[in-house]
């Protein structure tokens, strides 16, 4: 694992969450990340009928979610050690605004062998 949120590693996730099933999900989330390598990370992404449209470094002017948490809970997720879900109720995953959407409606991505394996790809970069 080396090289979490660059513009390289973001343009990876744009580039295999494109590929991801459709679904009917539209959704901004805007990430926080403290105690990164880099230091504090922010970046979004835009999810479109369940595909990756969008991810960047920056804020986003309007996003529906934002979630801060560590980059070694994000890690632990990425891994697949630990779900959104638990890291969520454990307190160690915050989100503010649409949660729900987040929580539940992006479960449907989430349990897809096609975000697992986007998942294992992004940690291998």
């Amino acid at each position: 694992m080396r090289d979490l949120f660059t513009e390289d590693w973001l343009k990876s996730l744009k580039k295999l969450g494109s590929e991801l099933p459709s679904i009917d999900l539209t959704i901004t989330c805007q990430y926080e990340i403290s105690s990164a390598p880099q230091g504090k990370v922010r970046y979004y992404i835009e999810i479109e009928n369940g595909k990756v449209k969008d991810a960047e470094l920056g804020k986003h002017p309007s996003p529906n979610c934002s979630i801060s948490t560590t980059y070694k809970e994000i890690s632990s997720i990425l891994q697949q050690k630990k779900s959104v879900a638990t890291s969520f109720m454990q307190g160690n995953f915050k989100i503010e605004g649409e949660y729900e959407k987040y929580l539940l409606t992006m479960n449907a991505i989430r349990s897809t062998k096609e975000w697992l394996n986007m998942q294992q790809a992004l940690m291998t970069l």
